[in-house]
């Protein structure tokens, strides 16, 4: 596999990471900031490119990792399914539904692989928690909470808090991840309510989009999920809980360790080996290229948590 990197700062980095550690060596990366290009190309004795297309046009490659800012991932992602190139676009797939729409009629028309970056789903604790809801370790489904909260520092000088770049704020950045582990743990979502704030603190001054906010959802089958994100509580906690009428299971990702609980209130640790996220997802992307696997986070998934977020910033009132 010819693997390629568009975009090398941190998520950039990480898939530099991943991609190595999964036994692929990226032959080309880039960036328009040619310094981060060279850093992360030393990694892996990469060919440096400035310009995507250009790229996509002279270094023959099977597969990209898009990592740049959401605002550029329709765009390039068109660009390289356009090429031949299966694309790996990080989350969230497009900043709007109509982007991602055409991102999945420029996949279907070249007759390449379209995946999004839903690393969770390649989370052993998350497989092993999946398993056991759909084997009704804890009855019927009740509930479901994500929170992932913590401290990003300064982002008003980052391009994260950048609405023409990043789309949005915390619910773009954040709880896309949330809302894509509550359609692949419970389901579609029927019903989306939010609330988003940011205002100045001890941490920082306002930003230009939400730094905190909390997400509602309703299943199709009646289950309710609450999803809460912020970039301005240290420490910081970061766990998904799944309540039903026989118990609960609850992942923490700060201790990486998957809990049972029973309706008596006996708890169990469930005993998982751990595995990097990343690498796992890559290593999937090839399988998928070479035919033998289906894509798990696949385009229309991008697409429906596209969706959710859209609904969810209009009911916070942060677009028309």
């Amino acid at each position: 596999m010819r693997i390629g990197i568009v975009g090398c700062g941190g998520i950039g980095r990480t898939h530099m990471n991943a991609w190595l550690a999964a036994g692929h060596r990226p032959v080309a990366v880039c960036d328009s900031v040619t310094s981060l290009a060279h850093t992360l190309a030393a990694q892996s004795d990469a060919a440096v490119y400035s310009d995507a297309a250009t790229m996509f046009g002279a270094a023959q490659l099977d597969i990209v990792s898009i990592c740049t800012p959401p605002a550029l991932h329709a765009s390039l992602s068109i660009a390289a399914l356009q090429s031949g190139i299966h694309v790996l676009c990080e989350k969230p797939l497009a900043v709007t539904t109509d982007e991602c729409r055409a991102m999945i009629a420029a996949a279907e028309q070249a007759k390449r692989i379209l995946s999004v970056g839903f690393c969770h789903r390649f989370q052993p604790h998350i497989e092993v928690m999946k398993a056991q809801i759909d084997a009704g370790l804890i009855g019927d489904i009740i509930m479901f909470r994500n929170r992932f909260i913590g401290h990003m520092p300064n982002p008003e000088q980052r391009w994260f808090s950048d609405p023409a770049l990043a789309g949005g704020g915390v619910m773009v950045d954040t709880c896309v991840h949330s809302v894509d582990l509550f359609r692949h743990l419970i389901g579609d979502a029927a019903k989306v309510q939010a609330s988003a704030v940011t205002r100045t603190t001890a941490l920082g001054p306002a930003l230009r989009v939400e730094d905190t906010a909390v997400i509602t959802l309703v299943s199709t089958t009646g289950i309710i999920g609450v999803i809460e994100a912020s970039w301005r509580t240290p420490p910081g906690e970061w766990v998904v809980t799944v309540n039903g009428t026989a118990g609960y299971l609850s992942m923490d990702y700060a201790t990486m360790q998957l809990t049972h609980g029973d309706a008596s209130g006996h708890t169990t640790v469930i005993d998982v080996t751990d595995a990097d996220r990343f690498t796992r997802e890559v290593a999937h992307m090839v399988a998928c290229v070479q035919g033998t696997a289906t894509p798990r986070a696949t385009m229309h998934d991008g697409l429906a948590a596209c969706d959710v977020l859209q609904q969810a910033a209009r009911s916070a009132n942060l677009k028309d």
